[in-house]
């Protein structure tokens, strides 16, 4: 039993079966870039440039939206989850972006990503609720994640259309699975903070490094 449910593409496979099927996916990126102080003005007005040039990408953009504090009043950044053929590509994508080359950003974050369902942004229906990102580098063994995959995943399936999309951090190769990326829309930092605690990972100590829940709103 491989701990993937029915229904999932990965359902079935184990081993180097399931690094060979994330080396062959087409690569993609979680990139997050974070604000500098005192960038606020530069930030708003740049925002139609920014969006402009996310447009031209088109289909290749799985989501697009900012970082907020949990009030909602304070913009803390920006994040693009992107298909893209390479890192060179990704990082292409950053220096070309408009922000980026107006210097708003204080530091930039590329991951290679895949998008366990194909889901896009776009495909979401929306609820009218918050957003967050929640986000973490794996910190248990290959035997541990094994134990808890099948809980993992029925986890996830109870939240059913909560998740705007969602799927593993990858090695540089694509083969291994060293983290996590996910959006989901819920009522509010609680319900957040709620879900994250309660996953079966996390619950048992696989995300203690650098695990972070972060409010984030769609671009456009």
């Amino acid at each position: 039993m491989t701990g993937y449910l029915p229904g999932d593409p990965r359902y079935g496979l184990s081993g180097e079966a399931l690094r060979n099927y994330y080396r062959t996916k087409p690569a993609q990126w979680a990139i997050y870039c974070w604000d500098k102080p005192g960038t606020e003005a530069t930030r708003r007005a740049l925002l139609p440039n920014q969006n402009n040039y996310v447009k031209n990408f088109g289909e290749r953009v799985i989501g697009y939206g900012h970082f907020v504090s949990d009030d909602g009043r304070d913009t803390l950044g920006t994040s693009f989850f992107m298909q893209l053929d390479d890192r060179a590509a990704a990082d292409a994508f950053v220096a070309g972006e408009p922000m980026n080359k107006a210097g708003v950003y204080q530091r930039v974050e590329i991951h290679r990503w895949s998008n366990s369902f194909q889901k896009r942004a776009a495909d979401y229906r929306r609820k009218g609720m918050q957003q967050f990102l929640c986000t973490g580098p794996k910190t248990g063994t290959p035997e541990f994640f094994r134990e808890h995959l099948h809980a993992h995943e029925s986890y996830f399936a109870s939240y059913g259309d909560s998740f705007i999309f969602r799927g593993p951090i990858r090695s540089a190769d694509g083969a291994d699975n060293i983290g996590t990326a996910l959006l989901l829309e819920l009522p509010d930092r609680a319900a957040a903070d709620k879900f994250w605690n309660e996953e079966p990972f996390a619950k048992n100590g696989g995300y203690q490094r650098d695990s972070r829940i972060v409010r984030w709103v769609f671009g456009d």
